[in-house]
């Protein structure tokens, strides 16, 4: 047994002696990096004293910093080694001669350039480029471009010459817009677009020519013109010449150098058309930032307030499940050249398989509209009898997601609230209860968060936070359990509701159909909780008082297409009587729906391989004789038949044998083979037995004479909670045996 360690007793104290005549009188912190370069530990610096969780083992074996300690707001940079170097952080050694240090001295001038350290904000937006309109749930990459002076310094001579006279072509001869910018606009400004073309267009004499239907009259045509060249005489007396100039009569490689650093604002633009680049762009991440409901990111890094950084975005986002590249333009063309902090990004997005989120301002009318359960499950995939249009049952945690007339509800009729309810109407194999149960609540806790301000700190620019607004559960009026329909208006200081997680921002309720039933394991829990389940949605007024839906004018709607929705158009209807729980009156007083939950667990076995003519040594081999037959057994059972399975058959290391292989649904007595045709059938008794089928022992050797056997078997559960399978309920077995012929005495 691992001896325990006493971090307190273990722990390492390293002295830290500050310049106290300083002008820097921020906090310091210590660093610790392994020397991959992750971030193992962060100590604050007090009273002279950083202590380690750590031995002094530990910390003396690997980077140590010390440097002025980050704010802690949202959104800020993660420290980094790269950022230990923007800060001008100190990396101390504290092994010397094979002796540990406690202590170590930070002078005043290594302190100074603390003073310049700040906060580079960086906010923004993603937007589809065609319409404008946000994009919700996209990752963007903010990254640090290496500096143009850096990369200069390092290249060689010959590459330097090359550069210089590449720029000089590219100068001289523009192609494309100029200067190009990381993001253009709606429209580029059509004279920035033409300046590629202004030497030619310096010789335009406008002629009169007859005019077209839809064209310009010869007034406007010559004002282009005379626009044109007056953008050309400034063109030609401005940066682009004198750069020019200063290229051309740079007489040495040192002055090349030089001139090349010195104006590296007025290069930026060029790189962009560069047809040969002497050097690979390199770049750093410096944070993530997933873009809120209104397509939005925000966050902070540090940096030199004596320099600025040169920033490249990336953005990525969830196509069919998996994070994908949707905007990586190329890094020359599309870096931010000393970025202003604080300045709005807008990074538009052509790729037509990402959606635009649109926070609408409401629902129109007076309509409650259920749409799905989970982001996968609509309302048009739910069958009658409680299961899904595939025949899957529902478990784990269910959330309805349901959008309502907010406005139109909450402040001309009152209704303010609304509740879910549920009662198990049968048994787990679909039999009857004998007596139905009362209604239960829903009472998981529901949230909706907000985006808001929090002012920074003296010298720092305020942060955007988002911040849990309860919706319930509440007790009104003696209606306990109630739950706020979302207003329009979002809570003092907050500037718009966003969703930061779909499975709290965008559920009604949460059915934890996973925590029914009694038993004292999750799977006996399970088997006494299945069954069709009847779940019911009502209204209650600001008072506490419940709703007539008919009374009160409101249409109940479900949606009509299959989820997940995607960026196609959702359709709902009004909902049938199937749909309804009404009053002696006739009027609707809920929403109802029935689910056939099961949560229970999978069970997987394989049986011993029996059959004729075969003796099992002491040594495990089976041995056959002439005629021999072979009988592979597994049990793959679910205790209502709601999961699917796979058993494989595996000749030596990897040869698949199809005619010993199957797949099938567990509530199904006899399944097929996977050669075509098959050649034969596992069957079974009943539901609770195991499958068997008989080969020839040649029907499993094929061209061996004797071969060893693997046999997997996976039983997957057919349970979803709207946004996948319950692949924790899934059950697996594995088994093997080999196959001799019977050794002669």
């Amino acid at each position: 047994m691992a001896e325990k360690i006493d971090l307190k007793k273990n722990a390492f104290t390293l002295t830290v002696s500050l310049d106290t005549k300083s002008e820097f009188k921020g906090d310091v912190a210590a660093f610790l990096f392994d020397k991959a370069g992750n971030l193992l530990e962060q100590a604050p610096v007090k009273n002279g004293k950083a202590v380690f969780s750590r031995t002094a083992q530990v910390v003396t074996s690997n980077r140590l910093f010390i440097g002025p300690a980050p704010d802690k707001v949202e959104g800020a940079e993660k420290p980094s080694i790269r950022m230990m170097a923007r800060v001008n952080a100190y990396e101390t050694v504290l092994k010397r001669g094979g002796k540990i240090l406690d202590t170590t001295v930070i002078s005043g001038n290594i302190m100074k350039p603390w003073l310049t350290c700040c906060h580079c904000w960086v906010n923004g937006r993603v937007v589809k480029n065609d319409n404008g309109l946000p994009v919700c749930n996209a990752r963007v990459h903010i990254c640090e471009v290496d500096k143009f002076l850096r990369v200069i310094l390092n290249l060689p001579d010959l590459d330097i010459i090359r550069f210089r006279d590449e720029l000089i072509k590219v100068i001289q001869n523009p192609i494309g817009p100029w200067p190009p910018i990381p993001d253009p606009g709606p429209g580029p400004d059509p004279f920035e677009a033409m300046k590629g073309g202004l030497i030619r267009l310096k010789s335009l004499n406008p002629q009169p020519e007859p005019p077209k239907a839809s064209g310009l009259s010869r007034a406007t045509i010559g004002n282009v013109a005379t626009a044109l060249n007056t953008k050309l005489t400034a063109f030609e007396n401005s940066a682009p010449v004198q750069l020019l100039q200063k290229l051309n009569s740079s007489p040495t490689v040192f002055a090349l150098r030089d001139t090349l650093t010195a104006n590296a604002v007025q290069i930026y633009p060029y790189l962009c058309y560069l047809p040969w680049v002497p050097w690979k762009y390199r770049y750093d991440e410096i944070m993530v930032i997933t873009t809120d409901s209104l397509g939005r990111f925000s966050g902070h890094f540090y940096y030199s307030c004596n320099d600025k950084p040169d920033l490249y975005f990336w953005v990525e986002y969830q196509i069919g499940g998996v994070m994908e590249p949707v905007y990586q333009p190329p890094v020359a063309c599309h870096t931010y050249w000393n970025f202003s902090c604080g300045s709005e990004v807008v990074i538009r997005i052509n790729n037509e398989r990402v959606p635009a989120c649109n926070n609408g301002p409401d629902l129109p009318g007076s309509i409650v509209q259920i749409l799905s359960i989970g982001n996968g499950i609509s309302m048009s995939e739910i069958a009658a009898d409680g299961l899904t249009t595939d025949a899957q049952p529902f478990g784990g945690k269910l959330e309805p997601r349901v959008w309502f007339s907010r406005t139109n509800l909450r402040n001309v009729k009152n209704i303010h609230y609304y509740r879910w309810s549920f009662r198990r109407l049968t048994q787990g194999d679909g039999t009857p209860l004998l007596a139905i149960p009362e209604w239960t609540h829903m009472t998981r806790a529901v949230v909706r968060h907000y985006a808001a301000v929090v002012p920074g700190a003296p010298g720092h620019p305020d942060v955007i936070v988002h911040l849990p607004e309860p919706m319930g559960p509440y007790t009104v009026g003696g209606q306990a359990d109630l739950f706020s329909i979302r207003p329009m208006e979002v809570p003092a200081g907050g500037i718009e509701w966003s969703v930061v997680d779909e499975h709290e921002d965008l559920a009604s309720a949460h059915f934890e159909t996973d925590k029914l039933g009694k038993g004292d394991t999750f799977c006996k829990r399970a088997l006494d909780a299945a069954g069709k389940f009847e779940i019911r949605l009502e209204l209650f007024k600001s008072t506490g008082a419940l709703v007539d839906w008919t009374a009160e004018g409101i249409d109940l709607q479900i949606t009509n297409v299959p989820a997940p929705f995607g960026t196609n158009a959702v359709i709902a209807v009004s909902a049938p009587d199937s749909y309804r729980i009404k009053n002696s009156s006739n009027h609707t007083i809920a929403f109802r729906l029935v689910l056939r939950i099961d949560n229970n667990c999978c069970q997987a076995s394989i049986d011993p391989v029996t059959g004729t003519g075969l003796n099992v040594t002491p040594c495990g081999f089976i041995e056959y004789n002439a005629g021999a037959s072979v009988t592979p057994g597994f049990k793959a059972y679910h205790p209502n038949g709601f999961a699917t399975f796979n058993f494989n058959v595996v000749r030596g290391g990897s040869i698949a044998i199809p005619e010993a292989s199957t797949n099938g649904k567990t509530s199904t007595l006899s399944v097929n083979t996977q050669d075509s045709p098959p050649s034969h059938a596992y069957t079974k008794p009943s539901v609770t037995a195991s499958y068997r089928a008989t080969f020839s022992v040649s029907d499993l050797l094929g061209d061996c004479w004797r071969a060893a056997f693997s046999e997997a078997l996976s039983v997957h559960t057919m349970a979803t909670n709207g946004y996948g399978l319950l692949d924790y309920l899934d059950a697996y077995a594995h088994d093997a045996f080999a196959l001799t012929p019977k050794a002669t005495p």
